[in-house]
């Protein structure tokens, strides 16, 4: 999953590009523990569930950010969401084992899970989330981003949440909750996590912190059940034995002195405000011929154009590339929708790339 640039020729640079991300205070969290050289963040023979200052801290920023409930014990650290659902797979998946995904869905679940030797079954994702129609008794785990839907950005209700946690407890199955882009969300209240409401499914929650500060920070998370926290910490043990220990030391800084949340809320008045400018620039030059979905949060939203508009040969022509959404879907994709992300560029560059889409 990634931040999607659609412009393509060089336009008016952001204004606020200075906020994002929060590098001097990075390099001063890092340089504080390079300077104690502390023997915690060099030691090789480390706890491969990742550093304890860390799992506690995340702990404490799930309960009070996303109502997650858990220990520090339940958190495994790993380089990045991609690691989390490879220990899943490995994990959880027997050859010839039914695992669900979203459709249209992250290509990098689909593909882990094919390359463990599962077969597929798709769900069809709706306006409220991934519909659970098609799960049969043969599923034995469901890959979901209920917070904001990758590619769409639609967000799973809560409906559908609490019936696919019922399936799951009905079933002995198990879900992971992808919490994609859950710490930015514009309109309406946030739906809580689905671990949250989970008592007694087993409901691996997964999170990174690559999106929220910035893509090189390759430092991500699962939230485990009790009982999995052997396998899971033994399986990371295995693969590379542990994630990078300075840089985990630096985050527990930046989680208990608060800069994340303070990070978080700036972010997310600065993207709102710059969704609010797609919006309003969409609206102008497209009106109802536009279709939008997903605008409620994240960094991105889709945009279904009307057949027969040539869209994407004139944005090629106005020197906008446009992101399509096809490679997301294992069967036929909707014509004409594309994914405009809006985070890394300032209000200039999207009125100037909408009036060059519209000229």
């Amino acid at each position: 999953m990634h931040q999607v640039r659609w412009a393509k020729k060089p336009l008016p640079r952001a204004k606020w590009m200075a906020k994002t991300p929060p590098f001097p205070l990075w390099r001063r969290l890092v340089s504080r523990h390079l300077r104690r050289a502390s023997p915690v963040v060099f030691n090789q023979g480390a706890q491969p569930g990742g550093h304890d200052a860390l799992r506690r801290a995340i702990a404490i920023h799930l309960a009070r950010s996303r109502a997650v409930r858990c220990s520090a014990e339940q958190v495994i650290v790993v380089n990045g969401s991609q690691q989390a659902l490879d220990l899943c797979a490995r994990l959880l998946l027997d050859p010839g084992a039914e695992a669900a995904v979203e459709e249209p869905g992250y290509p990098g679940a689909r593909q882990l899970f094919l390359a463990h030797g599962a077969s597929l079954r798709t769900l069809p994702v709706t306006d409220t989330g991934a519909s659970i129609d098609g799960l049969t008794n043969r599923t034995r785990l469901v890959h979901v981003t209920p917070s904001h839907q990758f590619p769409t950005g639609v967000s799973m209700s809560l409906p559908r949440r609490l019936a696919l946690i019922e399936w799951a407890r009905t079933r002995g199955a198990v879900v992971l909750e992808d919490d994609y882009d859950s710490e930015y969300r514009y309109s309406g209240p946030p739906l809580p996590a689905m671990q949250s409401l989970a008592d007694g499914v087993s409901v691996i929650y997964i999170g990174t912190f690559s999106n929220v500060m910035f893509r090189g920070l390759r430092i991500g998370y699962l939230v485990v059940p009790r009982e999995l926290i052997g396998p899971f910490t033994t399986a990371k043990w295995m693969t590379d034995r542990h994630t990078t220990l300075l840089e985990q030391a630096a985050l527990a800084d930046f989680l208990e002195e608060g800069h994340l949340e303070r990070h978080v809320r700036r972010m997310r008045r600065l993207y709102k405000h710059r969704r609010d400018v797609l919006l309003e620039e969409l609206d102008r030059h497209f009106g109802a011929d536009a279709t939008i979905r997903g605008d409620a949060a994240g960094m991105h939203m889709t945009v279904t154009f009307p057949a027969g508009r040539g869209i994407r040969a004139r944005a090629q022509r106005a020197g906008v590339h446009l992101a399509g959404t096809e490679i997301y879907y294992l069967s036929k994709p909707t014509p004409n929708e594309f994914i405009l992300g809006f985070s890394a560029i300032g209000d200039r560059a999207i009125r100037e790339s909408v009036k060059r889409l519209a000229r």
